[in-house]
């Protein structure tokens, strides 16, 4: 039997498949069942379409064996043997060996949880690290704060991991705290990089450090409202004791004084201004109030006014004096100057007659707002609203992130602050969101296009009734379709991605073969399949990015069908009935040469096109003749032939043969033949092994090898007990060689046992030979001798290599009176052993 592989090397890229063509030829003349087996891989990677396959004389059959490989298997090269077994001779074995290589292919995926962390001087976060590729990674850890005020440590910092693993990484971050004040934003970015370096860059993940100052402004408010209590208590205590001393004089006197003050108050000729400025964002802050008091008066206000749409305010007409400043309103809570959560914490603003002091900052922080609204579209159910703080705009553009997008990115990048699933009903709200800030609102959900919304939220802002829509994909390809005879109308274009698949036809009327794909998704990459009858379908890869529209895209059909001929020669004899099969791992085709003129002329026709081919001549008792042919889309053979049209071949005469007798020396006789030797024939991935006759007497170590390639092979003749014994043969076609060897005496033991009184021969003893593992149990003895008229033994043809021991009893049964150490034997060895009873 032979056997012919193709491809013997293949790259699979997981999860795809490959498909490998096994073409198996009956060079004898009986009809054999042959049994298919891969080993080196695991059973569920392969399919066989045909394992056991029946063969008659001279017929050739093809098997195709599908591997499909697992996504997570490792990257690298593996050999798969391809074992082909004669089902009535077992020992009929042909090997052919495959190499599949898996490339490598590293990625990785991080992701940061939770995106940000709202504590004091540390923050602890979990790094996600994922190898979702198929090579194993050296993976190292660093962060990055634009403003170089926070330091990080990775626990690991490196490490290993391992093709389908993951390794959760604890990232602390530090940073000197604020002493007073509202929080402080400090964003940074988290990057993975693995050694070996994956094809596109692993994107860094964002994440938010909210640092609360030390002391709090609630902190700050308690205080001031405990001093401020006190200081009232006291007040009033002393103002009680000293009304107890006042007359009705000094009463109506107080009463004139404080009419003067109040009247003297309402006029003056200084003032006082600055700017109010957003703690968060550091942008001014318009349309709030701003009102003066008098240093020993908090409660009610000598002026007001509201900020400007640059944040300034001016309160002018004011009397010489000592003056605290308030802010508030518009979702800002209440700020006494600078920045103090109550007067008694208040800083003083002294003005002198005519004086302005016109350089005042207020600092002010929002009350958290809310956003509400709902989700339009077909289908909005298990859709996901991701709010995120942008890069390009609001606090992380002042802060100095980068843009790590590809620029294929479905939506801008930013630092994710929350996430929200949107349900049947399809509306949604979130809560607690600091502000005033800037955010994108993105509704998104797997097969359609995802949308952004970005928000300038003021602060405290509770806005609701905000509209948000789920779009069908706003991507759009065209193109034409043609073929060798011009444009093609009504055929079948399909875009299909891992989500969606969009269909259409070319126009047959105007503007014929062209064709339009709506509504796809974007960014994505799509396989576009064009498709028409009487004609070869085209396959196209394509890619749009974020609402591509894109134009001017062709797909050119060939042919639907293909043929091939050509004319087979031989060296002698006729070159008709040669079978010709046409193979390309998924259809096969046969035909006969032709025994008419032109003799040995053939032809194959509906093939399809383009396509690789493997064509195979082969005929009893000829050689067979395998050809790789690539037919274009047009019909036309490309390679593997020295024409466009034609696939010719030239058979020689097929196969050799082996015969000979197996003899074998023992001690000083002449050697005599010899059956049950294993006779071994091997060249390259092809092993024969027979054994020599043992039956009928006329024919003993008689063997016959027929069906052999030329070539060069070695043979082995082996049998227990013997050294063996190899040679090179060279056969040629058509030829049948004889070799005899003769084999090397097999192992024996042999030896006298005597008298050691008189030292006599001892005749008629029983020798027993055990194995050594096996002497001292009930297993009975592997040969029994008794000693001749001259006390001699011998145990000839002993297998080896083993470990004996020889007993000596004077009868079967009876008493041992001698027994040898253990005697080890190599294949050939003599060995003796001489007992004196």
């Amino acid at each position: 039997m032979h056997i012919d592989v193709s491809p013997r090397a293949l790259d699979i890229h997981p999860p795809q498949s490959a498909l490998i063509a096994v073409t198996l030829t009956n060079t004898s003349d009986v009809i054999i069942g042959a049994r298919l087996r891969v080993l080196g891989a695991d059973s569920k990677w392969i399919t066989i379409d045909d394992a056991e396959p029946r063969l008659f004389p001279g017929e050739t059959s093809l098997v195709t064996i599908e591997v499909t490989v697992p996504p997570e298997l490792p990257a690298g090269t593996r050999t798969l043997a391809i074992q082909v077994q004669d089902v009535a001779d077992p020992a009929s074995i042909e090997i052919a060996e495959v190499a599949l290589n898996v490339p490598a292919d590293p990625r990785l995926t991080l992701t940061v949880d939770p995106p940000h962390v709202t504590a004091g001087k540390r923050a602890q976060y979990t790094a996600i690290v994922a190898n979702t590729g198929n090579a194993t990674q050296n993976v190292s850890m660093t962060a990055t704060d634009p403003k170089a005020k926070t330091t990080f440590r990775f626990t690991p910092s490196s490490f290993i991991l391992e093709p389908g693993g993951s390794m959760p990484v604890a990232v602390a971050a530090r940073a000197r705290r604020p002493l007073f004040g509202d929080a402080t934003l400090r964003p940074f970015q988290v990057t993975a990089s693995g050694t070996p370096s994956a094809a596109t860059p692993t994107p860094p993940a964002t994440a938010v450090f909210v640092q609360k100052s030390l002391i709090s402004r609630g902190a700050i408010t308690l205080v001031g409202l405990l001093l401020a209590v006190s200081i009232f208590a006291l007040v009033i205590v002393i103002a009680l004791s000293s009304v107890v001393d006042r007359s009705a004089a000094d009463r109506n006197l107080a009463l004139t004084v404080a009419q003067a003050r109040e009247a003297g108050a309402a006029t003056g000729s200084s003032g006082l201004g600055g700017k109010v400025v957003d703690l968060m964002t550091g942008s001014f802050v318009s349309s709030v109030a701003v009102a003066a008091f008098p240093a020993d008066d908090a409660s009610n206000p000598i002026a007001t006014t509201a900020s400007g749409d640059d944040g300034s305010f001016a309160i002018s007409g004011l009397p010489a004096g000592d003056y605290l400043v308030r802010v508030q309103g518009g979702g800002y809570d209440e700020v006494w100057y600078p920045a103090a959560a109550s007067p008694g914490d208040a800083q003083t603003v002294t003005l002198a007659n005519d004086q302005r002091v016109a350089d005042l900052t207020v600092v002010v922080g929002g009350t958290p707002a809310s956003l509400a609204g709902e989700v339009s579209g077909d289908d909005v159910a298990g859709a996901t609203l991701t709010i995120q703080l942008p890069l390009d705009a609001g606090i992380l553009a002042d802060a100095g992130m980068s843009d790590t997008s590809t620029g294929d990115s479905a939506v801008p990048a930013g630092a994710v602050v929350t996430t929200a699933p949107i349900g049947s009903d399809s509306t949604f709200e979130v809560t607690n969101l600091p502000s005033p800030a800037i955010y994108d609102l993105i509704i998104s959900k797997p097969g359609l296009a995802s949308t952004v919304q970005r928000l300038d939220v003021a602060a405290g802002e509770n806005r609701t009734g905000i509209k948000l829509s789920l779009l069908a994909g706003d991507g759009i390809i065209e193109g034409t379709v043609s073929g060798d005879k011009g444009p093609i109308g009504e055929a079948t274009i399909v875009a299909s991605s891992s989500d969606v698949t969009v269909r259409t036809v070319s126009l047959t009327e105007g503007d014929v073969g062209s064709f339009v794909l709506r509504g796809l998704p974007t960014p994505g990459n799509y396989t576009i399949t064009v498709a028409a009858d009487g004609y070869s379908s085209a396959t196209l890869a394509l890619s749009l990015t974020q609402g591509q529209h894109l134009e001017g895209v062709s797909a050119v059909l060939g042919t639907a069908t293909g043929s091939l001929s050509g004319l087979v020669s031989v060296d002698s004899g006729s070159a008709a009935g040669v079978e010709v099969i046409v193979t390309d791992g998924a259809t096969t085709l046969r035909s006969v040469t032709q025994s008419t003129s032109p003799v040995g002329a053939w032809r194959v026709t509906g093939l399809r096109i383009p396509a690789t081919y493997t064509v195979t001549f082969t005929k009893q008792g000829l050689t067979s003749q395998v050809v790789s042919v690539r037919i274009d889309g047009f019909g036309r053979v490309t390679q593997g032939a020295t024409s466009a049209t034609t696939v010719n071949a030239t058979m020689g005469s097929a196969t050799a043969s082996l015969k000979g007798t197996v003899s074998q020396r023992s001690g000083q006789s002449a050697a005599q033949p010899v059956g049950n030797v294993t006779i071994t024939l091997s060249s390259g991935d092809t092993q024969r092994v027979v054994t020599s006759a043992s039956s009928p007497s006329t024919k003993i170590g008689q063997y016959l090898i027929t069906g052999l390639r030329p070539g060069t092979y070695t043979v082995t003749f082996a049998r227990q007990g013997t050294t063996p014994t190899s040679a090179i043969i060279t056969l040629t076609a058509g030829e049948t060689e004889e070799f005899s060897p003769v084999l090397v005496a097999p192992a024996s033991i042999s030896g006298t046992v005597t008298h050691s009184l008189t030292g006599d021969p001892a005749p008629g003893l029983t020798v027993n030979l055990y194995l050594a593992s096996q002497y001292g149990t009930a297993a009975d003895p592997v040969a029994v001798a008794v000693t001749d008229s001259s006390g001699s033994y011998a145990f000839n043809e002993v297998d080896a290599p083993e470990h004996y021991i020889v007993e000596v009893r004077t009868a079967p049964g009876s008493t041992v009176v001698a027994t040898s150490p253990p005697i080890s034997l190599a294949a050939s060895d003599v060995r003796q052993f001489n007992a004196n009873i």
